[in-house]
């Protein structure tokens, strides 16, 4: 076994394991703040994934924002602190730990969040990694982590569990098989399930749902659009009235704040295009949405995560002249009138359709519509009906601070 002790900034001399030369080395777990650190705190999983056929190299410049706090609105209601496991000099581990303003008025006050997790394969690594974040957590009144959150419940959440044989969709999250070990091990127990379903795009909807559609498109009260692209800011902020809305009863909703929505409508206008975002009107109200993007990571697979010097002109080639076979839901809301009702379900089986009918030319074979709660029984049931079928499970762990 290691033996292990546990500071910020810490030492760990791990003893000789059977089989293991013995040479003593050293761990240490440090919080980061320079660019060279922030560089290797991202490059660590090109390591830790290079067996991996499914991992997806995230692209470096996208991360390296999402972790800025001066070009993520995330910042604006929250703190971060990144932190760095080397072992004699080599990264080995990370983590990230932070705490959310909004989601201490809005869910349980005294969690703080912690996620961006990665590990060598080691519980003592893991252990130091968990023991940062917790201290980190603590000095600032947190009674509970929970997570991984990368960074927020609306970012990528959850530790992969289940479903390692496809590679992660566009801001889902990868993780090795390996890494539920750690978390149970060290004392992390389940607070809730994330559901990843997968649509085939091509496959005919059950006649049954085929009648619901029908009988939607001949509603007059029904109208189906895409968002106005010369009005695209305030039209989404629609959207962001109806997910608050439409959210807010659910396990761990964060509503969207209004820098939020607007960095969203600058990355559909520059990366997906207004005909990702449709909208469900019901007698010239808006009374739903769905947002289908393309799975970027297909695009971006090849790049090693790298947009300079040539990789950005591959990337905005393979937009503009390519095809892309696969595509994502990552949100989708009804108003709160009409969920449980014959109208809201009929709407939510015609955008689904929508968006179906919409990317079946483009030759796009599959469609991943997560993440959805395991508690959410009445959107599994419609997208289950739809002929959607339960394909990766994602995980979020609680555990109290001591």
């Amino acid at each position: 076994m290691l033996a292990i002790g546990v500071l910020i900034g810490l030492v760990v001399r791990a003893k000789p394991i059977q089989g293991i030369p013995t040479v003593m080395s050293t761990l240490i777990v440090r919080k980061i703040e320079s660019s060279r650190d922030i560089q290797r705190f991202l490059q660590l999983p090109w390591a830790l994934y290079q067996d991996d056929p499914q991992w997806s190299p995230p692209v470096l410049a996208e991360m390296r924002m999402r972790l800025n706090p001066k070009k993520n609105p995330y910042f604006e209601h929250a703190e971060a602190a990144m932190f760095l496991a080397e072992r004699d000099g080599i990264p080995v581990g990370r983590i990230t730990a932070q705490v959310c303003q909004l989601a201490q008025i809005h869910q349980q006050a005294g969690d703080g969040h912690f996620g961006f997790f990665e590990c060598e394969d080691s519980q003592a690594t893991a252990d130091a990694l968990f023991a940062a974040a917790a201290d980190w957590l603590r000095q600032r009144g947190m009674k509970r982590m929970l997570g991984p959150f990368n960074l927020s419940i609306n970012e990528e959440a959850g530790l992969l569990v289940d479903g390692f044989h496809r590679p992660p969709y566009v801001f889902m999250a990868h993780s090795l098989p390996r890494y539920q070990h750690n978390f149970d091990q060290a004392g992390f127990a389940k607070e809730v399930d994330l559901y990843a379903y997968l649509l085939e795009v091509e496959k005919a909807f059950p006649d049954r749902i085929e009648r619901i559609i029908h009988s939607a498109a001949r509603d007059p009260r029904i109208k189906l659009r895409t968002v106005n692209q010369r009005n695209l800011e305030a039209e989404l902020h629609q959207v962001l009235s109806i997910f608050n809305e439409a959210w807010s009863n659910n396990w761990g909703h964060i509503p969207m704040t209004e820098a939020e929505v607007d960095d969203m409508a600058m990355m559909v206008r520059r990366l997906f295009g207004t005909d990702s975002v449709v909208l469900a009107e019901v007698g010239g109200e808006v009374a739903g949405f769905i947002v289908a993007i393309a799975n970027l990571n297909e695009l971006t697979a090849d790049l090693d995560g790298r947009l300079f010097p040539l990789g950005w002109l591959k990337l905005l080639y393979r937009m503009k002249f390519g095809s892309c076979p696969s595509v994502r839901v990552p949100l989708m809301g009804i108003r709160p009138q009409y969920q449980s009702s014959r109208t809201g379900a009929a709407i939510t089986f015609a955008m689904i359709d929508f968006c179906r009918q919409a990317y079946a030319p483009m030759q796009v074979k599959h469609c991943e519509m997560s993440w959805i709660l395991e508690t959410n029984s009445a959107m599994r049931g419609i997208l289950e009906a739809a002929g959607s079928t339960l394909d990766k499970t994602y995980r979020i762990y609680s555990k109290p601070i001591v």
